[in-house]
């Protein structure tokens, strides 16, 4: 066997595929939403006008079959709101975590179920950190209530963009 050597840079890829979506038809988990006042306090509404802004602006998205092009636009939307913070926020950048060999986002405009994806990324991660005590350090914690928070958003969004009601009333007793 030769050794050869060679002044050209090694070329690493920094390509992963998309996460596999177990369940790809779930549309119910523990984080479904099924009224509007559950809904708005998962986003943190305080008004109907804030609902209302809402429900205008994703009545072009269905949670269950999204691109990560617009899922960032969801996310952006939620983040500038206060609604999520960055590390929710994280989940809804990285889409369905499809990469290039560059280390870019790839294939940002395939549709997906953010419900199961959100879902099952959130399951897997608390099944890895049970499996791994050892990495369950005050970072990944926040890493997982990130991803917690990101399933109740998810959930909401959900109610808002199915909710056949053009005026969603919430209960606004002082």
């Amino acid at each position: 066997m030769a050794i050869v050597w060679t002044t050209e840079p090694m070329q690493q890829s920094k390509a992963t595929a998309a996460v596999v979506i177990k369940n790809p038809n779930e549309v119910k988990n523990a984080f479904t939403v099924t009224d509007a006042p559950e809904a708005s306090a998962a986003l943190q509404l305080d008004s109907a006008q804030e609902v209302n802004q809402l429900k205008d602006f994703l009545k072009n998205y269905d949670m269950t079959s999204i691109s990560t092009d617009e899922l960032k636009k969801v996310g952006r939307r939620l983040y500038n709101s206060g609604a999520i913070d960055e590390v929710a926020f994280g989940m809804f950048i990285s889409g369905n975590g499809a990469f290039d060999e560059k280390g870019n986002q790839a294939n940002t405009h395939v549709r997906y179920n953010a419900v199961a994806l959100f879902n099952q990324r959130l399951e897997e991660y608390s099944q890895f950190l049970e499996d791994n005590p050892v990495h369950s350090n005050s970072d990944n914690l926040r890493w997982k209530q990130g991803m917690i928070a990101a399933n109740h958003a998810v959930g909401a969004l959900a109610y808002f963009a199915n909710s056949a009601s053009h005026k969603l009333a919430l209960d606004e007793q002082a």
